[in-house]
């Protein structure tokens, strides 16, 4: 007589099996098995017998885990990215390899201020893969960031020597760096390698610190016109005499010192371009004879979206500044076949476009004070400094940003040259949103005449730049004409 088959019950908790275990010390442990959906492979994880002393507690934590495995293959098969962790420091180095395609190299320098920071803490908190990190692990990091201290440089030490402070960092510093972290592990996000982290998680292990909003740093016409009377004394500085000089090649005197600042000044000012944007322009980005709604010619700039930050294109009409277009003709006119707006030529004549190190070194003379003694070099400290060369020529701090802020506050405030569209069109010719230009800029600076219709007029230096000087005079050493 054939004996009757055994009936197979259903498991309320397919794909995960719970397996009875007996250790050593002769204890009873169970012991879970299934199969990761994104890697393939066996796992086999020890239950925790206090979280889960009971056969129900097992129960339903496998029929738990059961769904989860379930949903997890439901989305693979949609087209989800399998998770993957990655050691590391391969992580870390995978996504900088990565932006470096698709990041300016500056904004892919403050981005590895932060991520270098990251991968210090992972390595010294003994994380191993991307699988490692949790939301109450990147909490503990934004801790660490906040409590890092202010670094300074070391005294009497060697270029770029730094020591740490007891002075705590900014709060815009620790953002400037959480963004950077929250970029790239986002990224790790949509390419599987966090499977312990959402997004939600990523944004509330790392949010904000609250950061002091203050008014924007702008130059008033006073500081204006003292910084253009100081560039204008640093493009005239002359040496003594140049060995050409000495032989009879040349008039003692007559050659300048410096290149000249004076023009990129003005031109920053007047415009609100970026230090960058301003770097790379180019002649063919300069329309001079473009003509208005009216047909009159007041001249514009195109930049393509490969040169603003943004990456957004933006035309900036001249009509606001005349005298703008005047310094920019009397460029052109000297410009010849040049093909960037401010450049420089080696001793063979080839051309060279201003560079940020140029700009900056410039920009340090025209704020050192005129009393200052001219630092000796490493290789003359002995000798006597030079009674000819010029100290410093007196300007007011600041920065290339500050030229910009400058612009945008003028430009924003100044009713008679946008009228009641100042916000719109302000932000349009400085490449920001209109929340920023009302943000940031609308009401900081008031008392700007209604009769100013042009921005040189609106800051007050008409005077100054016209006093900037007149190539058609043949001086020796002449500056840029900013009067037709």
């Amino acid at each position: 007589m054939a004996t009757k088959r055994k009936r197979r019950i259903r498991s309320p908790h397919p794909g995960v099996v719970l397996l009875e275990r007996t250790l050593p010390s002769g204890r009873v442990a169970w012991q879970a098995r299934y199969r990761d959906p994104d890697t393939g492979k066996l796992r086999k994880p020890m239950l925790d017998s206090g979280a889960l002393p009971t056969h129900e507690a097992r129960r339903l934590w496998a029929i738990a885990k059961s769904k989860d495995l379930a949903k997890r293959r439901m989305d693979l098969a949609a087209g989800a990215a399998p998770k993957a962790a990655r050691p590391f420091a391969e992580a870390v180095a995978g996504y900088v390899d990565s932006s470096e395609q698709r990041l300016r190299k500056r904004t892919l320098k403050v981005y590895q201020q932060g991520i270098r920071r990251l991968a210090k803490w992972a390595e010294r908190e003994g994380l191993k893969t991307t699988d490692d990190l949790t939301q109450a692990k990147l909490a503990v990091f934004r801790d660490h960031l906040i409590a890092t201290p202010r670094q300074a440089a070391l005294p009497d030490g060697r270029r770029g020597e730094r020591q740490l402070t007891t002075q705590k960092r900014s709060p815009n510093t620790v953002n400037c760096e959480l963004r950077a972290v929250k970029t790239m592990l986002n990224a790790w996000r949509l390419g599987g390698l966090l499977p312990h982290v959402t997004r939600d998680a990523i944004g509330d292990a790392l949010n904000a610190l609250t950061a002091p909003r203050e008014l924007p740093t702008y130059l008033r016409p006073e500081q204006l016109r003292k910084l253009l009377q100081a560039a204008q004394r640093h493009d005239a500085a002359a040496f003594a005499a140049t060995r050409d000089e000495h032989a009879g090649r040349g008039t003692p005197g007559t050659t300048r010192r410096y290149e000249p600042i004076a023009p990129f000044t003005t031109f920053l000012l007047l415009t609100g371009f970026r230090r960058g944007e301003a770097l790379s322009l180019q002649w063919s980005d300069v329309h001079l004879d473009a003509l208005d709604h009216d047909g009159r010619k007041i001249g514009e700039i195109r930049l393509s979206a490969d040169a603003t930050k943004t990456k957004q294109a933006r035309t900036i009409g001249l009509e606001v500044s005349p005298a703008l277009r005047a310094m920019l003709s009397t460029m052109k006119l000297r410009a010849g076949e040049a093909r960037y707006v401010f450049n420089w030529h080696d001793a063979k004549g080839k051309e060279h476009p201003y560079t940020a190190d140029l700009v900056e070194t410039a920009r340090a003379r025209l704020i050192a004070p005129v009393s200052a003694a001219p630092r000796a070099t490493k290789r003359k400290r002995a000798a006597k400094p030079d009674a000819e060369a010029p100290s410093g020529f007196g300007a007011p701090q600041f920065d290339w940003q500050t030229l910009r802020s400058t612009c945008a506050t003028y430009l924003t405030n100044a009713p008679g040259i946008f009228g009641n569209a100042t916000a719109f069109l302000s932000a349009k010719q400085l490449g920001h949103s209109i929340n920023v230009a009302e943000r940031h800029y609308l009401g900081v600076h008031r008392g700007i005449p209604r009769e100013a219709r042009t921005l040189e007029a609106a800051m007050q230096i008409e005077g100054e730049l016209t006093a900037l000087g007149d190539a058609r005079t043949g001086a020796a050493l002449p500056s840029l004409t900013l009067v037709p």
